[in-house]
């Protein structure tokens, strides 16, 4: 009875996982498609005013309400999800190549360069990750340039941290034997064995990392340290409709429903991919 009950239990795990994997890879599958044509599915021109449909609530004509300007705020979600896979990339572009990339020399080699590292984390994790960032934009000035730059110059730590976990997990293993006693470089090894073995855990967690960096270019963006009005961006669409909550509450409202689920979807397609890496080894 008890080894049916476990049965029934770990096939119960296994369905809520795929269902979280489809949700995941139907929320994110989504939000690609429109941030990549927003120009063929956004009814109306997000820039334009209409002095004619000021404050509108949703109707057929517009489905998500208008601005205090009389712009579509269908049409500005739409194109705000473009910024906002572009902020996603290049947020994390530069951090996941880069940090991989040192992790693993660090992991491998070990010694001097592992205790100059572990300086360098213990400077970046004193002080929170967002209070950083804005401090430095804030230095080099309001933007999407300054933003991606700022978050870089931080973010690369942390997949380096994990790469160096893996890699000095790695490194003990049979394969990475043989390759010394078969007389293969160094650099071979890291890239040709090493990085192939622990590269899971650092795609998984680039999933979760584009989620906050949505989060984290929308709260610029609320702020004003990221994307500048009046461009389309779902944090700047927050804060436009900030002063209007009580007569234009949906102005703020349907951003903030595309950031969570958005956020969601790349959250639940990392947590499905996890789990497929962790049942194939």
């Amino acid at each position: 009875m008890s080894a049916r009950a476990e049965t029934m239990n770990v096939r119960r795990r296994t369905l809520r996982l795929r269902g979280s994997l489809v949700i995941g890879i139907v929320l994110t599958g989504l939000f690609l498609v429109v941030s990549a044509a927003p120009g063929w599915i956004a009814p109306y021109d997000p820039l334009a005013f209409d002095m004619s449909a000021i404050l509108h609530r949703p109707s057929l004509a517009h489905p998500f309400g208008t601005d205090n300007f009389g712009r579509d705020i269908l049409s500005r979600v739409i194109w705000a999800a473009n910024i906002d896979l572009a902020i996603a990339i290049f947020t994390t572009i530069f951090p996941v190549v880069f940090g991989t990339i040192v992790g693993a020399f660090v992991g491998y080699y070990g010694g001097w360069l592992d205790m100059l590292f572990g300086r360098v984390v213990d400077l970046v994790v004193t002080f929170p990750f967002l209070v950083i960032v804005i401090t430095i934009v804030s230095v080099l000035g309001p933007g999407l340039l300054n933003m991606c730059i700022a978050v870089s110059v931080v973010g690369w730590v942390f997949y380096a941290r994990l790469m160096r976990a893996e890699v000095l997990t790695q490194k003990q293993a049979d394969y990475a034997a043989a390759g010394h006693v078969l007389g293969y470089g160094e650099l071979r090894i890291i890239f040709r064995h090493l990085l192939p073995n622990c590269i899971g855990s650092i795609i998984v967690y680039w999933m979760t990392d584009m989620a906050l960096g949505i989060l984290l270019g929308s709260s610029l963006g609320y702020l004003g340290l990221g994307a500048q009005p009046p461009t389309a961006e779902w944090g700047v669409l927050v804060a436009d409709g900030k002063n209007f909550l009580n007569t234009g509450w949906w102005i703020s409202f349907f951003p903030g429903i595309a950031i969570v689920l958005t956020g969601l979807g790349f959250s639940l397609l990392g947590d499905g991919v996890a789990d497929r890496l962790r049942r194939g080894r």
